[in-house]
């Protein structure tokens, strides 16, 4: 066989999905003498097929060798970016995309991969713009309308991502990965139930697709059907035991029902895989946490970067009663100019504690900050609170989990505003117009947490509902901003304070009862609460035939 006959049979099997037999015959053409541009053009073919095997070091090694001896193929640049971009030489790979659409300003191909690139590198907004031009210059260019897609949702932009994707699934109805990421936009949106039925579709179309059946089991864990999620991950992992996302999130489902040796079993194989997974340190710092594992879970929290790991690096300090250490480490926190609830409690705390007082960014006076509403003079409470909250708990429409800081009482799982959005809307609505009439309050206030309120916010809520001699024990919760109760039903002719919440700075165990400063309220059906989040809080227990049942809820700033 001669070598032109060589390399047209190599093209052939190229052509059919045979790349190890193409790149085979490709080398045997290199051992030959032939002339510079007949090199350039078969390494250029080498290249290109040794990064659709996935051989990326081989690739990126023959592309150079090719734009050697023909530096002007806008095609062999755009090429060498995609090898470059998947050896984590993020630099180098824009510059190869650069030299490309310097060299043909139309070059599609040239821009999406430009847009990977930068997107990779953390730079959106122009990743955006790239994407923008590859679709001004083909505008059926399917790949490039889905990656538009995962740009615009990693900003926030989920509506715009949709149509993206859908715009992509026009052109291409049986394209799985964007319907994958079509179900991440929609659980983002908070629409669980179309997230759900975009990942069946991929499903259907790619069976084992490993990266929609974990992302299926997000989806479910958030709809509170944990056995279903634990499914969902098993079947991803089946597929790519190596997948350290899914045992991570696995071993959220499994500590959620209650089985925690093995969540910590599936936290450790997931850092086993991916030893710098900001995540999963977090998560097993969090179990070992809620444990009472202090100095183990120390050694996770300071790997991690990820939500407030390292505010509870300063919460172990304070509970380990470390004073000197507690202390650099909250000084550090304010020099930084951080407003978080975790520093804001923790100042007040500290300062009843140990008579040192730091500034306190958040709110140096949270109990001047408590404020109490009657909903059911503005609102019709029984229709849209009591009879929502009553459909949720005896139709069992989400999951109930037991809490540990709550005795003789249960706790709907996850976020209710997010399984139930379209039960919860009114409430929704209600409550983001009461926050807003509680920020107008305190308007004149020059405290940290009013100040700097947050943009956007999320909110996250729950019910919880106890029997008689039910209470919770005082805790906060470290991710709000604000935090807030309605109290959708409350026994009549309690003995006084019986059911009352009470917010405080510290727990009075630490600091003893007339060194504490804290707000005993009084609470009725109809009553809505709300406070920083920096606050302690806790029940007084109760005696009473009726169930006392209360919506929970935090403002969650967004990031």
């Amino acid at each position: 066989m001669t070598l032109q006959e060589l390399y047209k049979t190599a093209v052939q099997d190229a052509n059919r999905g045979q790349y190890a037999e193409a790149i085979r015959k490709l080398v045997l053409i290199l051992t030959h003498e032939i002339d510079a541009s007949d090199k350039a053009n078969i390494c250029a073919m080498l290249g290109a097929a040794y990064l659709t095997v996935g051989d990326n070091e081989h690739g990126v090694r023959r592309l150079e060798e090719a734009l050697a001896v023909a530096p002007n193929n806008a095609a062999v640049w755009s090429n060498l970016s995609e090898g470059l971009r998947r050896l984590g030489r993020l630099n180098e790979a824009v510059g190869a995309s650069r030299k490309a659409v310097a060299l043909n300003p139309d070059y599609a191909v040239a821009h999406n991969n430009m847009g990977i690139t930068l997107k990779e590198q953390g730079n959106i907004n122009d990743a955006i713009a790239s994407y923008r031009k590859a679709l001004a210059l083909h505008p059926q260019y399917v790949t490039a309308h889905n990656n538009m897609g995962l740009a615009l949702n990693q900003i926030g932009e989920f509506d715009d991502a949709i149509v993206s994707y859908l715009k992509a699934l026009t052109l291409k109805p049986d394209y799985a990965e964007a319907h994958n990421n079509m179900g991440l936009a929609l659980k983002d949106q908070g629409n669980l139930v179309d997230s759900i039925a975009s990942y069946r579709k991929a499903l259907a179309l790619k069976p084992d697709y490993a990266e929609a059946h974990n992302n299926m089991g997000l989806a479910l864990q958030d709809k509170g059907k944990l056995d279903d999620a634990v499914t969902s991950y098993r079947k991803a992992l089946a597929l790519k035991p190596d997948l350290a996302e899914a045992h991570n999130n696995m071993g959220l489902a499994l500590k959620d029902q209650g089985n925690l040796v093995d969540a910590i079993f599936s936290y450790r194989k997931a850092l086993t895989l991916k030893p710098n997974y900001d995540e999963a340190h977090y998560n097993l710092g969090f179990l070992l946490f809620q444990t009472n594992q202090y100095e183990k879970s120390f050694e996770h929290f300071k790997f991690s970067n990820f939500k407030d790991s390292k505010h509870y690096l300063l919460k172990i300090l304070y509970i380990q009663n470390k004073k000197s250490i507690f202390f650099e480490q909250l000084e550090y926190f304010i020099s930084q100019g951080e407003v978080h609830a975790v520093t804001g409690s923790l100042g007040c705390r500290s300062a009843l504690r140990y008579g040192i007082t730091k500034p306190n960014l958040f709110c140096k006076d949270p109990l001047n900050y408590v404020l109490s509403t009657d909903l059911s003079k503005q609102y019709d409470f029984d229709n849209i609170f009591v009879k929502t909250a009553q459909s949720i708990l005896t139709e069992n429409k989400v999951p109930q989990k037991r809490q540990k800081l709550l005795e003789n009482g249960h706790q709907t799982y996850g976020n209710l505003f997010l399984s139930e959005k379209e039960l919860t809307k009114t409430i929704q609505k209600i409550i983001r117009l009461e926050i807003e009439k509680y920020r107008l309050h305190y308007k004149h206030s020059n405290e940290g947490f009013l100040i700097k309120w947050p943009a956007k916010y999320s909110l996250y809520g729950w019910l919880i509902n106890m029997k008689s001699g039910g209470k919770l024990r005082p805790h906060m919760h470290e991710s709000g901003w604000v935090s807030g109760s309605i109290y959708i039903n409350i026994p009549s002719n309690l003995k006084p304070e019986h059911g009352n919440i009470v917010v405080c700075i510290e727990e009075e165990r630490i600091v003893g009862e007339k060194n504490n400063n804290k707000i005993s309220i009084d609470v009725v059906t109809g009553k809505m609460c709300l406070f920083p989040a920096s606050l302690l809080h806790y029940t007084i227990p109760f005696e009473s035939e009726e169930e006392r049942i209360v919506l929970a809820f935090d403002i969650i700033p967004e990031n």
